[in-house]
């Protein structure tokens, strides 16, 4: 029972971090154009996409 409540007591400290990575990452997609002429580049903003949960409506919008 102790080592469940040590796991259970690191996930819940992890928690701030990955929210922080994860919003870190929204920021940098929010701020990079998503048209690109370079494959790289739209690879590397694929992944911040998908590291800072940009789905759906959430994902930055070319047209603006």
């Amino acid at each position: 029972m102790e080592q469940l409540l040590a796991i259970v007591n690191v996930i819940i400290s992890w928690i701030p971090e990955a929210l922080a990575v994860v919003g870190a990452f929204a920021l940098i997609s929010a701020r990079t154009p998503n048209k690109s002429d370079d494959r790289i580049i739209q690879v590397i903003l694929d992944v911040i996409n998908f590291l800072g949960s940009n789905f759906g409506k959430a994902k930055n919008d070319p047209a603006k």
